[in-house]
């Protein structure tokens, strides 16, 4: 398998997380524009003022997510011979991508499990090359190739 069909279907996977965003996102807009025309009781101002509090950090989420699809996208094209960001390692049971988190999912017959750099896990893996071993939990997994 290559690493662009691996990274497109890491996409398929974020873009779920991007709609979910988009819909907090919108859903907390609609929540945040009541009518102030109407007789309102303080409590739907204090209301208003929450839903758009939670309306501003979704949009900062989405923008991240964004930046973060951005970085799926571009990683397509990139080679890697260690373990970095951006690097799609095969091992003998898995997929292991670096640098943007999404639920783990199956591809074929083995499993795509996908992790930022500020996940502990990466100290584990960070800097390894084709044909070592890392330590995930209570398992070992044999680098079988770096993308």
């Amino acid at each position: 398998m290559d690493k662009a069909f691996i990274l497109s279907s890491i996409i398929d996977e974020y873009q779920k997380v991007i709609d979910n965003l988009k819909a907090s996102v919108e859903r907390y807009k609609h929540e945040s524009d009541i009518d102030e025309d109407n007789t309102l009781d303080p409590e739907d101002y204090a209301r208003q003022t929450e839903a758009k509090d939670m309306q501003l950090r979704f949009e900062k989420m989405l923008n991240e997510a964004k930046q973060n699809l951005k970085f799926l996208e571009d990683s397509k094209s990139e080679n890697k011979e260690i373990t970095e960001a951006g690097a799609v390692l095969e091992t003998d049971k898995n997929y292991l991508f670096i640098g943007v988190s999404v639920p783990a999912f199956k591809l074929g017959d083995k499993d795509v499990i996908s992790f930022s750099e500020e996940a502990p896990i990466y100290q584990n893996v960070k800097g390894k090359t084709s044909g070592e071993t890392i330590e995930m939990g209570s398992n070992n997994f044999e680098i079988k190739n770096i993308f």
